[in-house]
């Protein structure tokens, strides 16, 4: 995820943090998802389920890609 927008990881973390769920929309837009990036924008991040584990996982694994 950090690699594809050219932005540090922290700024990452944060944008993932404060609008998580349309970050995480973009990121899967990005990757050609278009279905997934969609549903995730209107369901609020998977019903914030999706939020919390991307967050999460961002945090753990630094190089962590969103599927």
């Amino acid at each position: 995820m950090v690699k594809e927008f050219g932005l540090p990881w922290i700024a990452h973390l944060l944008l993932q943090f404060f609008i998580g769920f349309i970050w995480g929309a973009v990121i899967r837009l990005v990757r050609g998802r278009v279905l997934w990036a969609v549903i995730y924008l209107l369901t609020g991040g998977f019903f914030a389920i999706g939020w919390i584990y991307d967050l999460v996982m961002l945090i753990i694994h630094r190089d962590y890609k969103l599927a």
